[in-house]
């Protein structure tokens, strides 16, 4: 496999986890409820980019390696680099709502919007590589999808409920876009 462009978010993600070593990223850059964010709507974006623990930060940039792979072949980078980022700075603006005093940090929604992105090309797009359930690249993309949403980081739903919000609108712009031959 090789780096593609949209990898940079590996190496995004790496240098902010290590600037959070010295000083405390999550309380600068991390996503607040719409009661709290007080005018920082940058934190929509920058959520993404902070992550609370090495494990946290390590499989995010596993998940992304392989799921940017497999669509790198389907869609364009700048056209997967937008949809995933609308995709998630939309998830975290409707969790903020839906959890109004809340802090969300990582990068997990840009994956889940890709995830969201993949089921669209592999409903709609008969002319896409398949899933094939051999490959450590399927394999890493299911177990992410369904081990990143036990509650081990939040304590509650609220990891499930931002994933899902990136899936589904990925998946819905994926839709969209295919539908009018634009993916």
């Amino acid at each position: 496999m090789t780096f593609r462009k949209n990898h940079i978010w590996i190496l995004i993600w790496g240098i902010v986890y290590l600037i959070g070593s010295q000083i405390d990223c999550t309380e600068l850059l991390g996503n607040k409820g719409i009661h709290v964010i007080d005018g920082e709507y940058y934190r929509f974006f920058t959520g993404l980019l902070v992550h609370v623990n090495l494990l946290h930060v390590l499989l995010n940039m596993i998940a992304l390696y392989y799921t940017v792979n497999y669509l790198s072949d389907l869609i364009s980078q700048l056209k997967l680099f937008i949809l995933s980022v609308v995709a998630a700075i939309a998830a975290n603006i409707l969790f903020s709502v839906i959890y109004p005093d809340s802090l969300s940090v990582g990068g997990s929604p840009l994956i889940f919007a890709m995830l969201g992105l993949t089921l669209t090309f592999q409903l709609l797009r008969k002319d896409g590589k398949r899933f094939t359930l051999n490959t450590s690249q399927t394999c890493w993309m299911l177990g992410y999808a369904i081990l990143g949403n036990i509650p081990i980081f939040s304590g509650n739903i609220s990891t499930l409920v931002i994933h899902l919000l990136a899936f589904i609108l990925a998946f819905l712009m994926g839709c969209m876009g295919v539908k009018l031959k634009q993916l």
